[in-house]
């Protein structure tokens, strides 16, 4: 008996990830894009704890004001630790790099696209701007809701940007799937 097949337990199951993926093909570009997902929101969220420091260091006078900080404020956010306006703009610049490493994560691994960059890229940058501006008043939101539970600050923002990375997938998976991530029909050989 060989030494290989001598350390292998017949009644374990072998988990066969090709197998897996040829039985449910959609199911795995779902996994691989979740997966994809994950990887970058580590630098996201690094990204936005980085930000809230770094924006709350500089002072919100240096910071342009917009109508909806001012809207945010009145509507539960008066007594988050952030100015709205710090918040809004650190879950804009974090979710604008977690979505750039995701688009080229899915677009090689995930779902390996062969149609035109450019048009790609266009049609991500037009589904990441809605998602960013979503992002800036979902974000405060949850942020306003998570802050009431009686946790420190630093896990206040950790949860509630996870949160926040979660939401978009209701929109953005179907999108990277199906319009902007699309693999060209194979011609077959004798056409």
């Amino acid at each position: 008996m060989s030494k290989q097949s001598a350390n292998v337990n017949p009644s374990v199951p072998k988990l066969d990830s090709h197998a897996f993926a040829r039985k449910h093909p959609e199911l795995w570009k779902f996994v691989k894009w979740a997966m994809s997902g994950f990887i970058a929101n580590v630098p996201e969220l690094g990204t936005q704890l980085l930000c809230l420091w770094g924006l709350t260091a500089l002072g919100v006078a240096y910071l342009p004001n917009f109508f909806i900080f001012n809207f945010l404020a009145e509507h539960g956010l008066q007594n988050a630790n952030y100015t709205p306006a710090v918040l809004v703009y650190a879950y804009m610049i974090s979710t604008a790099v977690g979505y750039a490493i995701a688009f080229v994560l899915n677009r090689k691994a995930t779902f390996h696209a062969d149609s035109n960059v450019a048009l790609s890229t266009f049609l991500y940058v037009i589904m990441v701007v809605f998602t960013i501006f979503a992002n800036g008043i979902i974000g405060p939101a949850i942020t306003a809701l998570v802050g009431r539970l009686p946790v420190g600050d630093g896990l206040v923002q950790i949860l509630s940007k996870i949160l926040c990375m979660a939401v978009p997938g209701l929109w953005t998976y179907p999108c990277s799937r199906f319009i902007i991530h699309r693999k060209k029909k194979e011609v077959p050989p004798n056409a």
